[in-house]
């Protein structure tokens, strides 16, 4: 995961929230509101998926094994006669759980690290990063085929590997703010009064160090969609017979040439589902850092 820059939380207009406020401003971003509808639908196809599908994502039919677009499938079916479209209105859910429980996994430890290395400094920090840039050696989708390989298939574990690596982008991104931040009066004024320096930590650093990490949460549930569904397109994420967007790409592609459909669909939602996260991430960077703030209307 690329680093996000600083940013500084824009301040609130009167009467409003701070997170309404940041609503109205990734708003007013043209590319983040329509990563916001592509996502708001995504999630809703997600939670109604028993009443959007028009058949179970197990059920066969054996006479329509391969079938392209008809009445009753309106995507076709699968090499085993199950209706594609049901398939993936159901993978929507294993996709987007994959990818924002993996994100705030990898955030979880990210954040902690990065933040008892940026306020303790000298040798903690020293040895902290020297294991980060470790991690960091390794090609993010190879480290996790690795992982995945040694742990065995399956969404959970898809998932912890890809927490295993992904914290490394948020120490770096939260160290880098903390070691700004920790300099600043209102951090010596609280050393001053005798303040314990976990409490310090967590209570007036951390809170002001969170916009690059929002900003990175974003642009990292569109990455690790997109690790998750290599990973099941090679056999080593979501196993038969649950829906994936991955497995239905990787079954689709042994008949790319008599059922298309069966591999561009998958294909497109995967990309739609990352650019979308993807363009929010453009709009939280906008709207949290006043540098940019300017230039959102001509996003």
């Amino acid at each position: 995961m690329s680093e996000v820059v600083g940013a500084t939380p824009a301040r609130p207009a009167a009467g409003r929230s701070p997170l309404m406020s940041l609503v109205l401003a990734v708003g007013r971003h043209r590319l983040a509101s329509v990563g916001l509808v592509v996502v708001a639908l995504l999630s809703l196809v997600a939670l109604l998926a028993p009443l959007l599908a028009p058949y179970s994502p197990y059920e066969q039919d054996l006479y329509n094994v391969l079938s392209g677009p008809s009445p009753a499938h309106w995507l076709g079916t699968d090499n085993v006669g199950r209706d594609l479209l049901s398939r993936l209105i159901y993978g929507t859910r294993i996709s987007l759980f994959v990818g924002i429980v993996g994100t705030l996994l990898s955030a979880a430890v990210g954040v902690t690290v990065g933040l008892i290395a940026g306020a303790r400094g000298g040798l903690v920090d020293a040895i902290i990063m020297r294991i980060t840039d470790a991690f960091l050696c390794f090609p993010p989708l190879i480290f996790i085929l690795a992982m995945s390989a040694a742990l065995g298939p399956g969404i959970h574990n898809v998932i912890l590997s890809f927490a295993l690596f992904g914290w490394t982008g948020f120490a770096r991104i939260i160290r880098g703010q903390v070691l700004l931040v920790r300099e600043l009066p209102y951090v010596e004024a609280a050393r001053s009064i005798g303040m314990s320096p976990l409490r310090i930590m967590w209570r007036h650093i951390l809170p002001n160090t969170l916009a690059p990490i929002i900003v990175a949460v974003s642009i990292s549930i569109g990455l690790a969609i997109l690790v998750e569904s290599g990973v099941s397109f090679l056999g080593l994420g979501v196993q038969p017979p649950t829906a994936s967007w991955g497995k239905e790409l990787r079954v689709g592609f042994t008949y790319i040439e008599t059922v298309p459909l069966f591999s561009i669909v998958p294909g497109l939602l995967i990309a739609l589902a990352v650019i979308a996260f993807n363009f929010i991430g453009d709009g939280l960077r906008d709207a949290l850092d006043p540098r940019l703030r300017g230039a959102m209307g001509r996003s």
